[in-house]
């Protein structure tokens, strides 16, 4: 029995070895970081990374596991040479770390996570004599005295979601503006419950005027999907929208009177207003049908006139199926169908695709005119203006909030506009009375 006893006491340390460390990269388990961060003696605050490592997956799908496995390694082995005393690195599987930093706040941790974006670019392996290095994205957290592992991942999770939406190989602090981000998303309403509103006809259209400014006239609108809840709250897309997708997939379709209600008033004028219609990237590749495009135009629209309908792809979206799109964009075209690029500036937003895509108009951000300096300002402006000369697409200037935006715009040569200076989004039978009531003073003053 004491024979036993010894070599089992012998056998502790490498047996916790095997549980507390992993095989592979040799650094700490997940079990030893949730044991560590959990544990109830904690007194004093420390900071987590989550270190996401950016298009990792091509790693493995184009040199095979073996290479992944090594630059994992070379990766694992920068991060702990740059830990302090106290810190350490651990492996929660696939391309994701956690480091502990011992005795930091946010900001510090925050500070800290820009030594190790270093260290994973400095890590490389060399595959057919080139070098194969890989970025990395860190979202940062504070670990509180009486915080939760739990309760520490879903804040750096947000966080690190929040850097690769903005383009990775960079960090974020999970700060107070974060977290709220996150719980408004986890207050979110589920799928099913968008399913019932689109049924029930509570997912309607505001619009709001789209001006030609050399005319001072409104030639078109731009419908914005809201959700009116019976008890009056009113949603904006950003709460639902994604979740339509979802909706659609199960077979849901949004009462058709919603899109008639919204535009055929403004088709039927004298002099016709076009209407625009705000979709996701996400949303048309799931909607899109191949082989039914017109099927699908005609069900969606309930008769409309295409020739009068733009499709403003959401720029800060990503276009998971380029092809799929472009094929869309083809199909729709001929048939009158106009696309526009919504946001140019933000998010996905650049040059490239302009070349990529076939657009007919570009709706300017409203960062080009509420954030730039004057020299970038005008600058931009111009150039876009010029391009739209040779390319043959539309500028619209969004946001327009003040009369010295307007100006602006003007000075540039920008000849259409929206915005709340303008005029404000409202239901789409408050403005079709206005575009009639205005209409009919001038051919009174006329």
């Amino acid at each position: 029995m004491r024979r036993l006893i010894e070599r089992l006491r012998l056998s502790n340390p490498k047996l916790s070895r095997y549980v507390d460390r992993d095989d592979l990269t040799a650094a700490q388990s997940r079990r030893y970081l949730v044991e560590w961060i959990d544990r109830p003696e904690r007194t004093e605050t420390h900071a987590l990374l989550y270190v996401d490592l950016d298009d990792f997956k091509t790693v493995n799908d184009t040199h095979g596991h073996d290479v992944g496995d090594a630059l994992l390694i070379e990766v694992t082995d920068a991060m702990v040479a740059a830990c302090r005393p106290g810190d350490f690195v651990a492996w929660l599987g696939g391309d994701e770390f956690c480091v502990f930093l011992k005795g930091c706040d946010l900001e510090r941790g925050g500070q800290v996570a820009h030594r190790f974006l270093r260290a994973v670019v400095e890590a490389n392996v060399e595959v057919a004599g080139r070098r194969m290095i890989r970025t990395a994205s860190i979202g940062v957290c504070e670990l509180r005295t009486d915080q939760k592992m739990e309760s520490a991942l879903n804040v750096v999770d947000a966080a690190l979601y929040e850097v690769k939406s903005k383009g990775k190989n960079q960090n974020l602090a999970g700060d107070h503006e974060v977290v709220r981000r996150m719980r408004q998303k986890q207050s979110r309403p589920s799928a099913e419950e968008v399913g019932a509103a689109l049924e029930n006809g509570e997912i309607t259209y505001f619009v709001q005027p789209i001006f030609d400014l050399e005319l001072d006239r409104i030639e078109g609108v731009e419908a914005l999907i809201r959700w009116v809840k019976p008890d009056g709250e009113i949603l904006l897309p950003g709460q639902f929208l994604d979740l339509m997708a979802d909706s659609y997939k199960r077979g849901v379709r949004p009462p058709p009177e919603a899109a008639n209600e919204a535009a055929i008033g403004f088709y039927k004028l004298d002099t016709p207003i076009y209407c625009g219609w705000n979709i996701s990237s996400k949303f048309l590749n799931n909607t899109v049908i191949p082989g039914s495009d017109a099927d699908w135009l005609k069900a969606l629209f309930n008769g409309l006139p295409p020739d009068m309908t733009v499709f403003e792809i959401v720029e800060s979206a990503v276009i998971d199926n380029p092809e799929a799109t472009k094929t869309l964009i083809k199909t729709l075209r001929p048939r009158g169908v106009r696309i526009a690029l919504d946001d140019f500036g933000i998010g996905m937003s650049n040059l490239e695709r302009l070349l990529e895509y076939p657009i007919d108009i570009l709706k300017m951000n409203r960062s080009f005119v509420q954030s730039q300096t004057r020299e970038r300002r005008e600058g931009i402006m111009h150039g876009l203006v010029e391009m739209s000369k040779t390319m043959g697409f539309q500028i619209i200037a969004e946001g327009i909030e003040t009369q010295i935006q307007l100006d602006v715009v003007r000075a540039a040569g920008i000849t259409h506009a929206q915005g709340y200076f303008l005029e404000k989004p409202q239901r789409a039978d408050y403005w079709l009375e206005e575009i009639l009531r205005w209409r009919s003073q001038k051919t009174t003053s006329g």
